[in-house]
């Protein structure tokens, strides 16, 4: 990988042009998003996760040019509209914020339901661990695990999906109304979900990183209560999870 390709204007144009090209193909699946786009609740996610839709943003602008760039064996559009409404687009609805905030409300029923989500996506790329086997048992990811590890770190592939990420747990904060749980229990679901995706994203990219990480900051409490600490220096958080929650620590 090329370090100085950290241009902002050259992968924002890249973005952007990409973006361009899938809304005027007009697939079933924008059409879809385009309704989600104009409720009261997706303007108010919006409003409210702003600041994250614009660094989701900017990590989509870097990939996209390393992508064009490179020329890698998989781009991150090609990995994920092989499945779904959009298989015949060039995928850039991941390259664009808003568009990829609609697309939680469907998963989600509305910020109503957690759903189910993969706690790695590195290992839906890579197959190399048990992150996705929630998604790959629903049997409808045809791309599972036939991504090289180079090709997800060197395209800087985390940096889209811990956007995503941050994104869900924004509009969690500022919109969940869930039916089963309490909105604590729903918006720390994505909160976990938000810090075990940063570790593995060092696991397979940073592994000396990851390690320290391990053992140095990340502690999980033996008092049998759902609590996991993570503590570095004075600085201590504690997340407390639902007994709803099924979420797996995939690295504690």
């Amino acid at each position: 990988m090329n370090e100085s390709l950290v241009l902002p204007a050259a992968g924002e144009a890249c973005r952007a042009a990409a973006v361009s090209k899938w809304v005027e193909a007009g697939t079933p699946l924008k059409l879809q998003l385009d309704a989600v786009m104009t409720t009261d609740l997706f303007q108010t996610a919006k409003s409210r996760c702003q600041p994250q839709i614009d660094l989701y943003n900017e990590a989509a602008a870097q990939v996209c040019l390393l992508e064009t760039t490179e020329g890698p064996p998989w781009t991150y559009n090609e990995f994920w509209a092989a499945d779904g409404p959009d298989q015949d687009s060039n995928g850039a609805v991941y390259f664009d914020g808003d568009y990829d905030l609609a697309t939680m409300f469907g998963q989600t029923q509305n910020f109503t339901d957690i759903g189910s989500a993969a706690v790695c996506l590195a290992d839906c790329y890579t197959g190399l661990g048990p992150g996705c086997d929630v998604i790959k048992e629903q049997g409808w990811m045809v791309n599972y695990g036939k991504v090289p590890v180079s090709n997800y770190c060197d395209m800087q592939w985390a940096g889209i999906d811990n956007g995503y990420d941050d994104i869900k747990l924004c509009a969690s904060e500022a919109i969940a109304d869930p039916d089963t749980v309490t909105k604590e229990e729903f918006v720390n679901h994505f909160r976990l979900i938000q810090a075990t995706a940063q570790q593995c994203r060092y696991k397979y990219c940073y592994p000396a990183l990851a390690a320290q990480i391990e053992d140095q900051v990340c502690t999980k409490t033996t008092s049998g209560d759902n609590r996991f600490v993570l503590s570095a220096a004075s600085m201590q958080l504690t997340i407390v999870l639902g007994a709803a929650s099924s979420l797996l620590l995939y690295y504690m």
